[in-house]
């Protein structure tokens, strides 16, 4: 095998993003199979935050060469606004009028992951966090839906971090909202943004486990 040879395969990596167009990002509720039956929901002022509501489904895909990965670890960064109460308004805004630019964050992790060109890593966010933090304009939960926001995922195939990110539009000279793109790669770490840790959820923490359990490779709970 020549030098050329062996660097090529040297460089392959087990671990490899799929492509944007695959990404799978939509609001979604309950299956009937899972909400029916049980207790009723609770009686609150807007009955779209209930359970009952539309979840934000996140599924991004990717793949893997070897036989089999004992472990891949993902972290999802997902922009995100919250509104200001009055009181919180910085000195000089006009009440009501004002958002905060946060960052929502969430980790998955996947266990002996067999070869396969496309799998998904997947998270949510519930009902009352979509509509808690898509305040940036009436009806802004629509922009989760509709890719309109920056998506960033990191992954760790086995321990050794994987050295691209999946970005949705980390490819574009400059992103949505002002923010994300070629010109503010880093929009998740700006130190203007507050990180809401834990907001995006793995499935087994969601009321689509088991249901949808053929969705994934095997969970690994921490």
């Amino acid at each position: 095998m020549g030098v050329g040879a062996q660097e090529e395969k040297k460089e392959k990596s087990n671990f490899e993003f799929g492509k944007i167009q695959d990404l799978q990002m939509d609001l979604v509720t309950v299956p009937d199979s899972v909400s029916s039956g049980g207790k009723p929901a609770p009686v609150v002022d807007d009955s779209k935050a209930t359970q009952e509501g539309r979840w934000l489904r996140i599924d991004v895909p990717f793949s893997t060469t070897n036989k089999f990965t004992p472990e891949v670890k993902f972290k999802f960064y997902l922009e995100g606004y919250e509104k200001l109460s009055d009181e919180k308004l910085p000195a000089g805004k006009s009440p009501g009028t004002d958002v905060k630019f946060v960052v929502l964050t969430g980790e998955t992790t996947y266990r002996d992951v067999p070869a396969g060109k496309k799998h998904f890593a997947g998270v949510f966010l519930p009902p009352a966090a979509v509509l808690r933090f898509s305040a940036h304009k009436p009806n802004g939960e629509d922009d989760f839906k509709g890719g309109r926001v920056n998506l960033k995922v990191e992954a760790m195939d086995s321990g050794s971090p994987i050295e691209k990110p999946f970005d949705l539009h980390g490819e574009k000279e400059a992103g949505v909202n002002g923010r994300g793109g070629k010109k503010d790669a880093e929009w998740n770490k700006n130190p203007e943004a507050q990180e809401v840790a834990g907001a995006l959820l793995p499935i087994y923490d969601t009321p689509f486990w088991p249901k949808d359990y053929k969705r994934y490779p095997q969970p690994k709970k921490p």
